[in-house]
């Protein structure tokens, strides 16, 4: 344990959440086999940052309110204008205000997703050489420096995917509903459906690659692995007069690098949950006032209001699915290099 420096991972971890999370205290822990994860302080910290998104997003949802009203009334009293074409100028004035609003609303949430991001890539950097450092101390050799070459690409594959693919894709997306919804005849409807479709299965493609490496990494190094540490304890065993004492004292420090190694798993995939659980929390909460808004406002409000408003959830739960898997994906990476490197 002493020979593992958690220094740069407890750096990060400041930076990130503030302090207030022991990173060593936490392998301790879950070494000993005690809950990590207080379900009590989680939920309390939720019905907290639920009431302070509310009170921070108040304007903007007040604001929303007023254009929209502003819209209905001008539409369904038309009639009171001998020129129609004033209602519609006044309609397209009102909109563009909202797409400026919808607009600096959705760049933040835009920022909530690419901090998160960044969060988890800082700490799955630090975090690699000390795991797979005691995965190396399980004789666990040719698997540790495979997975570890894995982490480094995800790592940096997760970057290119989330800044030059992911991102742009749903922000594409977001300015495609906005600039649809303009006009009552939707000419951007398909495009739309194709950025949105492009995202999920983008998605589910990385998944499944990291899927596919641990399924078939998995039956291969771990499994000479395991067979050299048997070579090594039998061998020793073998020796005359300290065999019995040589294997018995091989089997122990194998067992306890492997739960040093599980220990640290284990507090990484706590660590994980707790960086992308406030994100993940406001923006739930922004996809879910977005699609309140909207079902509130379409018995009054025109349809090419609410309907943008509808957009603009689905726009917030892309982010919220691409938040969500990225952080599977680490998690999984943890989880399974863990199950399949150990007992």
């Amino acid at each position: 344990m002493e020979e593992i420096d958690f220094g740069e991972i407890q750096q990060v971890l400041d930076e990130i959440l503030g302090g207030g999370t022991d990173f060593q205290q936490m392998v301790s822990e879950g070494m000993k086999g005690e809950n990590l994860l207080s379900l009590h302080r989680i939920g309390s910290l939720l019905q907290k940052l639920f009431l302070e998104e509310l009170l921070a997003q108040k304007t903007l949802w007040i604001h929303i309110l007023i254009l929209a009203v502003a819209a209905a009334v001008l539409l369904h009293f038309a009639d009171v204008f001998r020129n129609k074409s004033v209602s519609q100028i006044s309609f397209c004035m009102i909109y563009m205000i909202l797409f400026l609003l919808l607009i600096t609303s959705f760049r933040g949430s835009m920022e909530i997703a690419g901090q998160v991001f960044e969060h988890m890539r800082s700490f799955m950097t630090v975090l690699a050489p000390a795991y797979f450092l005691a995965m190396t101390l399980t004789s666990y050799v040719t698997s540790s420096g495979i997975y570890y070459e894995f982490v480094l690409l995800l790592i940096s594959a997760v970057r290119w995917f989330t800044e030059v693919f992911l991102l742009p894709c749903i922000e594409i997306h977001v300015l495609l509903v906005l600039a649809d919804h303009l006009s009552k005849e939707e000419r951007l409807t398909r495009f739309t459906e194709l950025t949105e479709l492009i995202v999920q299965w983008g998605l589910k493609a990385a998944l499944a690659a990291v899927m596919g490496f641990h399924l078939i990494q998995g039956v291969i190094s771990p499994a000479a692995d395991a067979f050299r540490n048997t070579a090594v304890s039998q061998g020793i065993e073998m020796v005359p007069g300290v065999g019995d004492i040589g294997g018995s004292v091989a089997d122990m420090v194998f067992g306890s690098a492997m739960l040093i190694k599980n220990g640290i798993g284990a507090a990484a995939l706590i660590v994980l949950l707790l960086i992308c659980l406030v994100p993940l929390a406001k923006l739930g909460i922004i996809m879910a006032a977005y699609y309140v808004l909207a079902a509130v406002l379409q018995p009054v409000s025109d349809e090419r209001i609410t309907g943008c408003l509808s957009g603009m959830g689905n726009g917030v739960r892309l982010l919220f699915q691409a938040v969500f898997t990225i952080m599977v994906l680490f998690l999984l990476t943890i989880a399974l290099t863990a199950a399949l490197t150990g007992p």
